[in-house]
């Protein structure tokens, strides 16, 4: 190999460790907040499972990301705060997953640009397994 070939390679792999390096910044830049009193135009309500003992009322933050074409992506609980209705257990089962679920399913209308946001689901318990959001 010649002096020139390496230096040529050394310069070319350079150049692109510096550009995915770029990309990878660019692409970490935090999203803007979605504008106030934005409401899904499809919602899908959390369905709980059956479980005998498994009743709370309570809230969840969920936090998600609104797509250029209103779809969630990347939903996550960032906090929750559950009081149990008769013999329940000290913690609630199933109902953060049941809730990712349903949100996941949720659709906004289109906007300029992705966005973040971040809204409380409230629990109060009507029938078994369903819950009023």
């Amino acid at each position: 190999m010649t002096n020139t070939f390496k230096a040529r390679s050394f310069l070319a792999l350079a150049t692109l460790s510096l550009g995915l390096a770029l990309c990878t910044c660019a692409a970490a830049a935090p999203l803007p907040r979605c504008s106030s009193g934005l409401t899904p135009t499809h919602a899908v309500a959390p369905v709980l499972p059956p479980r005998q003992h498994n009743e709370f009322t309570g809230e969840a933050k969920v936090a998600l990301v609104i797509s250029r074409d209103g779809s969630v992506q990347s939903p996550e609980i960032v906090s929750s705060e559950w009081h149990p209705i008769g013999r329940s257990p000290a913690k609630p089962i199933g109902y953060h997953e049941a809730i990712l679920a349903a949100v996941s399913q949720w659709q906004f209308p289109p906007m300029k640009h992705a966005c973040r946001h971040q809204f409380p689901i409230e629990f109060e318990l009507e029938e078994p397994g369903k819950a009023k959001t």
